[in-house]
């Protein structure tokens, strides 16, 4: 792994390529068929949600930021350990939500299956990266939130996310 940065404009020059949104919706409408075919129930109302409470963190890809992006041009600032967009136990970003919070269940009945739906998924996510020629990176979710918002922190426009090789 290397440690590069990527400018802001490069991750919206991203979410800007049809290809790439195309794919992600493809990607995420599959994954969504496949997980409510398994009949997971969520009781929580949001609980998982934040992060901090619940004892977890979501990692994600590039893929998933720059979709993420996309369907939502103007994130809220992440000003605690939780989702900026989880408001009164609802997702407020339902749409470009990354692949963790679409698998993540509470429900007993879904311990034996997250784990290798996710593995499953996040391999077809990284072929992906391939296909499009979009760099790597598998980051904190709120860590990317937040250095999205503040544009890097230092002001020079990038964001510092580990690329993997």
């Amino acid at each position: 792994m290397s440690e590069e940065a990527i400018s802001i404009e490069t991750l919206y020059e991203i979410a800007a390529r049809v290809d790439v949104i195309d794919a992600m919706r493809d990607f995420y409408e599959a994954a969504d068929k496949g997980i409510a075919a398994r009949g997971a129930l969520c009781t929580n109302r949001g609980d998982c949600c934040r992060f901090g409470e619940f004892g977890h963190r979501l990692y994600v890809t590039t893929l998933e930021v720059v979709y993420f992006m996309a369907m939502h041009p103007s994130s809220l600032p992440v000003t605690v350990d939780a989702c900026p967009h989880a408001i009164d136990g609802t997702c407020h970003a339902r749409e470009g939500r990354p692949l963790g919070c679409r698998v993540f269940y509470c429900d007993p009945k879904a311990q034996d299956w997250q784990g290798p739906l996710t593995e499953e998924m996040l391999a077809q996510l990284r072929e992906m990266h391939v296909c499009l020629k979009v760099p790597y990176v598998y980051q904190d979710w709120l860590a990317i939130l937040r250095r999205v918002a503040d544009n890097g922190g230092a002001g020079d426009g990038s964001v510092r996310l580990t690329i993997v090789d």
